[in-house]
């Protein structure tokens, strides 16, 4: 209950009693009236900082929001700018040496060479940041997808262009998921594409595709293979972007398909995970919802 004090300030009580029985009647009452208003202060004080840490969080949400988006808007405005003169640069840079070639000495080709390079590096750079971007905006349309039939197919295209490579597949009988179709393709071809990388130096490659037991309601795949593996105290980082364990000399890359490749996942309420050995190969986990 409330009351109104003499100060004119409200109070609250707590009240409590029970009966007294004598030979079955009861004769009187035992009461005990609380003041509780230092307790009702505290409880509304943590009413008020509860609103107000919901209100901060929903605004600083909504910042992270419209930051994100700024930040992709942005993000597809410069790749898209920069494609022109790249196009421009190559555009001429492969004119000069198909015109030039029989006048320049070793020395200059070597360098026209590194710059018709780096223009293809740039290339795939802006593309990947454009995909990317465009991934991170675009209408997801989940249905029930065989991960079965969309692997076979990816597959495909890998078998016909590993003309000159020792690589065993092996592929066991994966599940239906609940996806985008397209977005999902992208994961697997990211992840194999990686595993195909990763294993060009081995005599025998061997890149494993398959299922385990997930957590009620999910689906858990896997992209395994033997190839050069990375050192596990670095695993946070292979999901960033542009983030790189090796250097291009030795695979070429541009730190985004991991990215990519979660924010796909993620984007479909999943999880993603990598585990490896140097030397030893690397698995790469993701759960789908069932």
């Amino acid at each position: 209950y409330s009351l109104v004090a003499r100060d004119g300030t409200i109070k609250h009580g707590e009240f409590s009693g029970a009966p007294i029985w004598r030979e079955s009647k009861i004769v009187g009452m035992v009461s005990v009236i609380r003041d509780i208003t230092r307790r009702k202060r505290a409880e509304e004080e943590i009413r008020r900082l509860n609103a107000e840490l919901e209100h901060r969080v929903k605004e600083r949400t909504a910042q992270l929001e419209n930051a994100n988006s700024e930040l992709e808007a942005f993000s597809y405005s410069v790749s898209h700018d920069l494609k022109s003169p790249l196009q421009h640069i190559t555009g001429y840079s492969e004119l000069l040496n198909n015109r030039m070639a029989e006048f320049l000495d070793e020395k200059s080709k070597h360098y026209l060479k590194a710059i018709i390079d780096s223009t293809f590096r740039m290339g795939k750079l802006i593309e990947d940041l454009l995909s990317f971007s465009r991934m991170g905006r675009a209408e997801m349309l989940k249905r029930k997808t065989s991960l079965d039939s969309l692997v076979k197919e990816i597959l495909k295209d890998f078998q016909a262009n590993s003309y000159g490579r020792n690589i065993g597949w092996k592929v066991g009988q994966l599940p239906e998921a609940y996806g985008d179709n397209a977005m999902l393709r992208q994961v697997f071809v990211n992840l194999i594409s990686n595993a195909y990388k990763f294993t060009q130096k081995c005599s025998e490659a061997v890149i494993e595709i398959g299922s385990a037991c997930g957590e009620k309601g999910e689906v858990c795949i896997y992209v395994k293979d033997n190839g050069v593996g990375f050192d596990m105290k670095y695993a946070d980082k292979l999901f960033g972007l542009f983030q790189r364990l090796h250097r291009n000399e030795d695979f070429e890359g541009t730190g985004i398909g991991l990215a990519n490749v979660r924010r796909i996942i993620h984007r479909h309420g999943g999880r993603i995970w990598a585990e490896g050995k140097v030397g030893e190969g690397a698995t790469f986990w993701f759960t789908l919802s069932a």
